[in-house]
């Protein structure tokens, strides 16, 4: 089912972002690397929640929502390769630390990636708000916020975790409230036409 799409990939992030080491050094780059490594899979899958959720109201919005999540997936999993990654492999290397021209750009990167994150989820909760009303706000608070703490915690327990848990449960209820909208909602045209997810 494509709400476990919607929930799943937030989900195993949070919970690998339990193990995240708190700081990069040469007792954690072992770690460091390889934990980003498992991670390049699943933080893409992130921008597909609000694409889900969007399009299952209108298809034009879903293509909105959908530029947005392709943003955030290709521009956070660049600062998972970066400083992830290649900063574990640094380290590893010999460098002494988390700094330098590599981990500049990676906070650059994953500063456009989390304000994409954060575009599309508004406007999956506009999509939602407009198909299922009131009962969606609850949802698109606590995914908006989920969303807008990505970039400060990404996820470092304890305010990435947050921010990963946030988001999910802000989602899954989107898609919940979609898809019993569209449930019960008659039949419209082509762009609004009921849909599940």
């Amino acid at each position: 089912m494509t709400i476990l799409a919607v929930v799943l990939p937030a989900l195993l992030c949070a919970a690998v972002g339990l193990t995240h080491p708190a700081q990069l050094g040469q007792d954690t780059a072992l770690y460091w690397q390889n934990m980003h490594i498992v991670l390049i899979p699943l933080f893409p899958l992130i921008g597909l929640a609000p694409w889900l959720i969007a399009r299952a109201v209108d298809r034009r919005l879903g293509w909105i929502a959908a530029v947005f999540g392709y943003g955030f997936a290709t521009l956070y999993t660049a600062l998972d390769i970066l400083a992830g990654v290649g900063g574990g492999a640094m380290v590893l290397g010999g460098q002494s630390d988390a700094t330098g021209p590599l981990f500049e750009i990676a906070r650059t990167l994953a500063r456009v990636g989390a304000w994409s994150l954060v575009l599309g989820t508004v406007v999956a909760s506009i999509a939602a708000i407009m198909r299922a009303r009131l009962a969606a706000v609850p949802g698109a608070i606590l995914a908006i916020v989920g969303a807008a703490l990505v970039y400060q915690g990404h996820i470092y327990f304890p305010i990435g975790t947050l921010a990963m848990l946030l988001f999910a449960s802000g989602s899954v209820i989107l898609a919940v409230q979609v898809t019993r909208a569209a449930d019960t909602a008659p039949a419209a045209g082509p762009a609004m036409g009921p849909a599940t997810i």
